[in-house]
């Protein structure tokens, strides 16, 4: 049997317009509906629909934990996740400092986005004339991560996100150059230098969440031997725990900007006007106005030629001018801190060592610096397969702009560092870290220059 082309493309728009209404124009997410059976209500489903998705496959594994939040936060009268903007990010590294290092990534973009929102904000403002309430920005971000071998034990990712926080909350006491400049803003009072409110806070979900070890569930049954039991109590708190258990382990990164508070200003005092000493009196009338001459002679004293006329003839003329300039040196903080090191670091080994230098002056990026660098050597030093080559089993992490008036600081930021390695257990007993800097207590680690050194253990 022949049919046609113009029948056959008829048929096919006859048969998808019951399913017209399936597809979502407004949103670059999928929407696929499920069939309606009998009084059975539809189900909104994003990405795919898969009954058993694979951790390879990166959109299932998002559609898989999108659809898990929109049952967790589904209501009647509200289309799931309407409250506020969420994205969905995969993380497909298997390297756990790799990870750690794009989690970090993913806190200072949110950092760098809320405060390029109250950038924004602050110009439109000027540019409008009258008075405007500038907007907030409120953006929340789920980092799902399925392939990581450490971070589905629920105890490692727990204790590796509360020492992350933990990391987070002492860095608010960190003597940094973006600390220093906010401070020299707020002693000089300008109106015009209004500083937004960004937040950005640090959540986890994980399909074990809240399990406990047995030692735990020991303890728990002794504290409650004689304690009446509330069941409302425990309903409660394992329903918490259930909305937090995800299908895989993931990440939640939530920015809020908010315009700087505005207080009114109390109203001024009027301070009685004191009378004018006799002091002051006779001070103002012995002072006597510069005149012409006396102008005169300072501007021939300042103007005087730069040639010398104490010298001997034979003098050059660049000689005489050389004074006057400003001298510029080609020594960048790297070579300054490869000098020092290659001097006083008794470890220092050419062949199996390595520089690597950042400018950053916060905190965040300087962990994801610092955590690149090493993810970027325990590919290869815990790598099983000889044909990779060796790691550079010392390095040397150069950041000049990253506290360098502060020795407490950098010593607290190590300190940090080492308890979220500490965490992981592919890397506690691989890696040590510690610091050099100027104002080292140790006459031995005053580096002209802020340096973080990384040395693996055998």
């Amino acid at each position: 049997m022949k049919v046609s082309l113009p029948s056959f493309l008829l048929c096919c728009l006859c048969c998808l317009a019951p399913y017209a209404n399936a597809f979502s124009l407004s949103s670059p997410r999928l929407h696929v509906n499920n069939a309606r059976v009998g009084n059975t209500p539809t189900t909104r489903l994003y990405y795919d629909i898969q009954r058993e998705p694979s951790n390879e496959n990166v959109w299932n594994v998002l559609a898989t934990t999108e659809r898990w939040i929109s049952e967790m936060l589904n209501s009647p009268d509200e289309t799931p996740l309407s409250r506020k903007e969420v994205s969905y990010v995969c993380e497909a590294a298997t390297d756990t400092a790799m990870v750690l290092a794009n989690v970090f990534r993913k806190l200072k973009e949110a950092r760098q986005m809320g405060e390029a929102h109250g950038e924004e904000q602050e110009e439109l403002q000027a540019q409008q004339e009258g008075p405007s309430s500038p907007s907030s920005i409120r953006q929340t971000q789920v980092l799902v991560i399925p392939s990581n071998v450490d971070m589905k034990d629920w105890a490692v990712f727990d204790n590796l996100i509360a020492a992350v926080n933990q990391a987070r909350r002492s860095a608010r006491d960190y003597v940094t150059d973006v600390s220093l400049d906010r401070l020299d803003l707020l002693q000089e009072e300008e109106e015009d230098n209004k500083e937004w409110v960004v937040s950005v806070n640090c959540a986890h979900l994980h399909p074990e969440f809240g399990k406990k070890t047995p030692e735990q569930e020991l303890k728990e049954l002794q504290l409650e031997e004689d304690v009446e039991i509330d069941l409302n109590l425990q309903e409660y708190k394992e329903k918490r725990l259930v909305a937090r258990r995800s299908p895989f382990p993931s990440i939640v990164v939530e920015v809020r900007a908010m315009p700087p508070p505005v207080f009114t200003p109390p109203p001024p005092k009027e301070e009685p006007r004191a009378e004018e000493s006799l002091e002051e009196e006779q001070a103002e009338s012995t002072m006597v106005d510069p005149d012409s001459d006396f102008v005169q002679a300072l501007e021939m004293l300042f103007s005087k030629s730069s040639l010398n006329e104490d010298k001997s003839k034979d003098a050059s003329f660049y000689d005489s001018i050389g004074s006057h300039l400003e001298e510029l040196t080609t020594v960048t903080p790297l070579s300054m801190a490869q000098t020092w090191i290659s001097q006083h670091d008794d470890l220092f080994d050419v062949t199996s060592c390595a520089f690597t230098t950042s400018d950053t002056p916060h905190v965040d990026e300087a962990y994801e610096f610092l955590f690149t660098n090493l993810a970027m050597q325990s590919t290869q030093f815990l790598s099983e397969s000889p044909e990779q080559g060796e790691a550079q089993k010392r390095q040397y992490l150069v950041l000049h702009n990253f506290c360098p008036s502060s020795a407490t600081s950098t010593e607290k930021f190590l300190r940090e560092a080492d308890n979220i390695i500490r965490t992981l257990p592919s890397l506690r007993d691989k890696v040590k870290i510690e610091c050099l800097h100027p104002e080292h207590v140790q006459e031995d680690k005053r580096c002209p220059i802020p340096v973080f050194v990384l040395q693996w253990t055998d």
